[in-house]
């Protein structure tokens, strides 16, 4: 008995699967019997019965039909994928359908839905008030139609006619679509480019075909591509003059910060800005008395240069004190640069100063901070020494550079003269002029005159480069702001996690602690006096712990106790924290971290262009040819080659670019 659609549908799957090509199906009337039992097919149910009989057999022979059809795509069968334009089908629905947006919004929803039906369209009417849109395959016959106005008393736009029927041929579709512009596009992609600046327009190419099914030029990305960073970001050129607005608000939010912005009187044309936050100039008063300076390019399309300065604090992370923006990295740049960095240093500690021996750091300190050390970085004297020896063989070049490291490292006078008279003898005149060149006390350790803290480089400021190589593309008041952000989150974040910490020593510092006091358990220390021991590793060294120094040198380079001074240390019964620098504590760390960096809203921003006296962006020329996306690298720097982890061979490529047929290689 077949009661409803269910038992129907019952009774075709278990026909399906028994192969039967005939079912006889009784259909009777059951308010007319009143014995019940099965009827007959000339029973009550008349021509009736028969009819449903019809449909019945008919349904069941498309069922079959189809089934049979579905067997041919599933030798190829592809994964379905929705499309993040499935939505603009539904934009376009029926007559009297509102768009509150008005004219405007209409036009944009009827250009997602043609877009994702693949149709082409023309305006026969296009105006303020009426809009009148035809299929392109009018001339063909298609009746597609859709027409709407503007309510006069709301200004609501409303769909008046609409025939949402298609009878055009398969090859009118598109994916190449016209109504595709680099203006959709840009409005399109505009949240993805406020997260991520540095969209390219490659990635918008793929990303329209994969998500929306569209096909578009390279051109057209490109173009949508910097609408899209002109809306969010706002003008390169008018960037300059929002720099007064972004200096008052931070001043408002930030108090005791130190901003300053420079501009030619007679020309009105940027010169140069620096940022000090009075977080982190607080926040330094407790890191180690070093700072990293080095200037980075800026790749925006006025171009200009970035100056910086570093610290480290206590756990090893870095910590930026300024910066500031100027139109080149010039001698005067940097005296000025330099001149606004003693105003907001305290004067009661030496700082030690690491840079890269640029021209203008160097004269500028000579002539701001007479009495401060200069450290020159070692990796960079190192690859000027490799470019001083051109020429040579790459072994003996590598030994005469490794030497020269040595000589840097050299604990004492002694050991450093005998290394360098080496030196001297076995690369002979070149090296001889190369060192002529560089003063002792600002690369070798026996020779300088402040507290290292371990540093022999200034890699910290190049890690700020790499820090905001993403800011360094975009106007100047955004990379201002996009970096003041990137402090402000650095600051609390950090300021998070040291309140957890339960122990006394930053974990990067009492880690080293820890691997020093496995690697010298196994030592035997014996007492000289009260604060004098020897260690009897291989070979056996002093530390004298009053004076905090051990003869291998290490706890007076680093300012740091070194193994055999943990070793010494617990065999004398003595608490290690006391012998730990101040800078390298917790409660000290946390005193970095201490004051936070406010936000600066937008809410209240005037529009720009609004003064008449509007800063310009200062002149720069364009060079010739296609832009640098990667640095100059300097004189002798080594590149560290590159092995590809798909075929195994090293080169230019890795597994994501490499083209080798491993095939042939088998």
């Amino acid at each position: 008995m077949l009661r409803n659609d269910d038992d129907l549908d019952v009774m075709f799957e278990l026909v399906s699967s028994s192969g039967l090509n005939r079912v006889k199906v009784s259909v009777f009337d059951a308010g007319s019997t009143s014995g019940g039992g099965g009827g007959s097919n000339s029973g009550c149910g008349g021509a009736g019965g028969d009819q449903q009989l019809a449909i019945l057999r008919r349904d069941w022979k498309m069922d079959v039909d189809k089934q049979e059809l579905e067997w041919v795509p599933s030798f190829c069968m592809h994964k379905e994928t929705v499309l993040l334009s499935a939505g603009w089908s539904a934009l376009i629905r029926e007559v009297m359908q509102k768009f509150a947006g008005g004219v405007v919004e209409f036009r944009n929803a009827l250009a997602k839905y043609a877009m994702h039906c693949g149709f082409e369209y023309d305006f026969v009417k296009n105006d303020q008030e009426r809009v009148t849109a035809v299929c392109r395959e009018k001339k063909s016959g298609c009746p597609w139609i859709v027409h709407g106005r503007v309510d006069k008393l709301s200004r609501f736009f409303y769909i008046r006619e609409l025939n949402n029927v298609h009878n055009c041929d398969a090859s009118a579709l598109k994916v190449k679509h016209s109504r595709a512009s680099s203006s959709f596009i840009g409005k399109l992609i505009l949240e993805e480019v406020r997260s991520r600046p540095q969209k390219r327009p490659v990635d918008v190419l793929d990303d329209m075909k994969r998500l929306y099914g569209l096909s578009i030029s390279y051109k057209r990305a490109w173009t949508g591509v910097e609408k899209s960073k002109a809306e969010v970001f706002g003008d390169y050129s008018t960037s300059f003059d929002e720099l007064r607005w972004w200096v008052e608000a931070a001043r408002c939010s930030n108090p005791d910060s130190v901003f300053d912005i420079e501009f030619d009187p007679q020309t009105k044309r940027f010169v140069r800005m620096f940022v000090a936050f009075r977080a982190s100039i607080y926040g330094f008063n407790h890191c180690r008395p070093m700072l990293f300076l080095d200037g980075t390019f800026l790749k925006a399309r006025h171009k200009g240069c970035l100056l910086a300065a570093s610290a480290k604090d206590g756990n090893k992370g870095l910590f930026p004190i300024c910066f500031a923006i100027v139109d080149a990295e010039t001698n005067v740049s940097w005296s000025w640069f330099l001149g606004k960095l003693r105003d907001i240093l305290s004067n009661e500690r030496d700082i030690v100063f690491f840079s890269d021996r640029n021209d203008g750091i160097c004269s500028g300190i000579a002539n701001i901070f007479p009495r401060s050390p200069h450290s020159y970085c070692l990796y960079h004297l190192k690859m000027n020494l490799r470019h001083a020896l051109s020429g040579l063989k790459g072994g003996f070049k590598e030994h005469l550079v490794s030497l020269f490291s040595m000589c840097a490292h050299a604990p004492n006078e002694k050991m450093f003269d005998d290394l360098i008279a080496d030196l001297k003898s076995q690369g002979k005149g070149r090296v001889i002029t190369f060192l002529s060149r560089l003063p002792k006390e600002h690369w070798a350790c026996a020779f300088f005159p402040g507290k290292r803290y371990g540093e022999m480089c200034s890699n910290l400021a190049e890690c700020f480069n790499n820090w905001i190589q993403e800011e360094r593309h975009l106007p100047v008041t955004q990379l201002v702001d996009r970096i003041r952000v990137k402090m402000m989150e650095n600051i609390a974040k950090r300021s998070q996690v040291a309140a957890k910490w339960n122990f006394f020593i930053c974990p990067n510092m009492n880690k080293e602690l820890e691997n020093s006091f496995h690697v010298s358990k196994s030592w035997n220390v014996k007492r000289s006096t009260t604060d004098v021991f020897e260690v009897l590793s291989d070979p056996s060294v002093m530390v004298n712990l009053s004076n905090q120094t051990c003869s291998c040198f290490d706890w007076q380079f680093r300012c740091f106790p070194c193994c055999h001074a943990v070793c010494a240390i617990y065999n004398s019964g003595k608490d290690l924290q006391n012998y730990v620098d101040p800078y390298y504590m917790v409660e000290t760390y946390r005193e970095v971290y201490l004051l936070p960096i406010y936000p600066i809203p937008t809410l209240g921003k005037p529009a720009p262009g609004g003064n008449e006296d509007t800063i310009l962006p200062p002149l720069s020329r364009k060079p010739s040819g296609r832009p640098r996306k990667k640095r100059l690298r300097s004189n002798g720097e080594k590149i560290r080659p590159i092995q590809c982890g798909r075929c195994g061979k090293v080169g230019r490529h890795n597994r994501k670019t490499c083209k080798e047929d491993l095939r042939a290689a088998d």
